[in-house]
């Protein structure tokens, strides 16, 4: 019944005949813009007003808004939410002279301990009280993040203007792909228009190949499998390792269910002196089997890479393409269409390096924006736009370093049974608009940087699968549902485990129900993917697999060319500033269904920015 709600709110049709129910997938894509957004909008606000609702949920807005002592003057989240009177009052003062005196932002990054030191209130809870303003439910993100606000020193108790969010990036995202050259058409494309190309990809896929069969403990795959084999055998037998190990993790997975133990799997012991275990990591079945089949895989792969002849003509004799305009392509582009490989070895180990090289660009050189955008008071003087443009900064970089230059990667020193530590430069950006339709927040961010410019490009639409129409008790109760049928917890967020958790979890549960996961996965809004390169080259650097080290602009320059370019021209009309005036800390405390005007939420929405 919670899928069956959540589809009608996606706008699915239903029907009962004889006792059997009859579903049928409203297409998005063949309504018009405003009323595919308006469908998926109240599907995404029904899911968002479930959490809102939740008593959990109301405690912690609650608790936010109590007022408490902090350095003797009373305090609450309402000190973080600007007046927007008072705002429009002083941005009226201050036209034609220096709008900083008025607007300053700077970027406070968000650490689990850190408190604000105008209010007391925990940073982290700060940065959650305004993503509940979001339109989209809130769910935490797991592995890397970067959460940061963005605050206006000019005023008293620097409000918060916007939230930003980066995370892990998605492994599968074909638009991202192709536009850096992680697909076998990008890069035949790119070997179509520069022959020397594919000697420069070969070489760089050799090198990736070699490095990652290095970062792969072999010393007790090898003794195992025997010496004097030819390679053909060697791929063989560890692939024979790589499905015993996976048979031994769910009976262990299972034994867990049968004795209701916690843990299901995760975690990692440590040694004598108080380290993480890497080694003693390398030898569970999860890790056992993924370094037997990765191992495999890169043993075939350079075999038969090898063997691809390093002149560009030769290369492109041995596969089948044409150029075409894709019927997708509004600009109607031409792209190279990859019909057939002529060898099946040489394009099996084509992939497998191709692989490989995305591996070690999406651990840890990219990243997802996941949240960005202002918080409600500052979205009428393009404060969303202000976020976007804050992802320029030089400043993330440095905090990504500090955070992770050290970090240990989980899942690369359980393959290789020793501490790894990965480059933590970022190379470039992604995100995706809310909706299906192009979003005015990205749209001409860019600026002037070094000999180039920084700027958000569109680049493609993704296939409209995902869960963002799925409520967070529905997702629950099939997680629990696939758990209670299988007999054991298949899907644990255990790093190395697989891509997309959730997903994964997802499937499972649909699938026990007799649902075709495929099709209620398939919201059908194709949400139009952005892509922000950090720096001249960076998507070759990505594509090649490099690692080159360049400065980005400082949160302060950014801030004068957001001002110049988009701010002094907003605040010159007086309607938007009269729209300004009306939001106040009691509109958000409306929306989040605390005012007393808030018996519906919904109707009331304020969505901070326009992601």
């Amino acid at each position: 019944m919670l899928v069956l709600a959540d589809l009608a709110n996606l706008g699915w049709k239903f029907r009962v005949v004889r006792g059997t129910i009859y579903m049928v997938a409203r297409s998005v894509a063949e309504l018009a813009p405003r009323e595919a957004k308006d469908l998926l909008r109240r599907s995404l606000l029904e899911v968002r007003r479930q959490q809102i609702s939740d008593p959990v949920t109301q405690g912690f807005l609650k608790g936010m808004h109590q007022v408490r002592t902090f350095k003797g003057r009373k305090a609450s989240i309402e000190n973080l939410i600007d007046d927007g009177r008072e705002l429009a009052e002083a941005i009226r003062k201050s036209r034609g002279e220096n709008l900083s005196n008025v607007v300053n932002p700077y970027i406070e990054f968000v650490d689990s301990k850190k408190r604000c030191e105008h209010t007391g209130l925990r940073l982290m809870d700060v940065w959650r009280y305004f993503r509940h303003t979001w339109s989209l439910e809130y769910r935490s993100t797991p592995g890397r993040s970067l959460c940061f606000l963005i605050r206006n020193r000019a005023r008293k108790d620097h409000p918060i203007m916007g939230i930003v969010g980066l995370a892990n990036a998605v492994f599968q995202l074909k638009p991202r792909d192709h536009k850096l050259g992680w697909t076998p058409e990008s890069v035949v494309d790119q070997v179509d228009k520069d022959r020397n190309y594919w000697s420069a990809f070969r070489t760089e896929a050799m090198a990736c190949l070699r490095a990652a069969k290095k970062g792969i403990r072999s010393d007790d795959l090898l003794k195992e499998i025997g010496d004097g084999l030819l390679n053909v055998e060697k791929v063989k037998r560890l692939k024979a390792i790589a499905n015993e190990q996976y048979k031994v993790r769910q009976e262990k997975l299972s034994e867990i269910y049968r004795n209701k133990e916690k843990g299901h799997g995760k975690g990692y012991s440590k040694t004598k002196d108080g380290k993480t275990d890497w080694r003693g990591a390398s030898k569970t079945p999860l890790f056992k089997g993924k370094r037997a089949e990765t191992l495999a895989s890169i043993l075939y792969a350079e075999q038969y890479l090898k063997r691809i002849p390093a002149d560009g003509n030769e290369f492109l004799g041995l596969l089948k393409y044409c150029r075409a305009k894709d019927p997708s392509n509004k600009k109607g582009r031409e792209e190279i269409f990859i019909e057939r490989w002529l060898n099946a070895d040489f394009e099996r180990a084509f992939k497998i390096a191709l692989r490989e090289i995305k591996k070690n660009g999406v651990a840890t050189r990219i990243l997802d924006v996941n949240v960005c955008g202002a918080t409600p008071v500052y979205r009428e003087i393009l404060g969303g736009k202000l976020a976007a443009y804050a992802l320029f900064a030089e400043e993330i970089q440095q905090e990504y370093l500090r955070r992770y230059g050290t970090a240990e990667s989980e899942i690369a020193s359980s393959m290789a049974g020793r501490p790894i530590v990965k480059p933590t430069r970022i190379c470039a950006i992604t995100t995706t608009s809310l909706y299906g339709v192009g979003s005015s927040q990205y749209n001409r961010v860019r600026m002037p940087f070094g000999n180039g410019r920084l700027e958000w490009e569109e680049i493609g639409k993704t296939e409209g699968y995902g869960t963002i129409h799925m409520a967070g008790k529905t997702t629950q109760v099939l997680r629990e549902l696939a758990i209670a049928r299988k007999e054991r917890r298949t899907v644990n967020n255990q790093f190395g485990e697989g891509t997309s958790p959730l997903m994964r979890q997802l499937r499972e549960g649909l699938s026990e129900l007799g649902f075709d996961s495929d099709e209620v996965l398939q919201h059908s809004n194709q949400r139009i993917v952005y892509l922000l390169e950090l720096y001249p080259g960076g998507k070759e650097d990505l594509a090649l697999n490099r690692d080159r080290c360049m400065n980005n602009p400082s949160m302060d320059a950014i801030a004068q060319e957001w001002t110049r370019r988009w701010l002094s021209m907003r605040v010159k009309d007086d309607t938007i500033l009269e729209r300004l005036s009306h939001y106040t800390a009691e509109t958000v405390k409306n929306d989040l269904g605390m005012g007393a005007s808030s018996a519906d939420p919904q109707q009331n929405i304020l969505l901070i920015g326009d992601p």
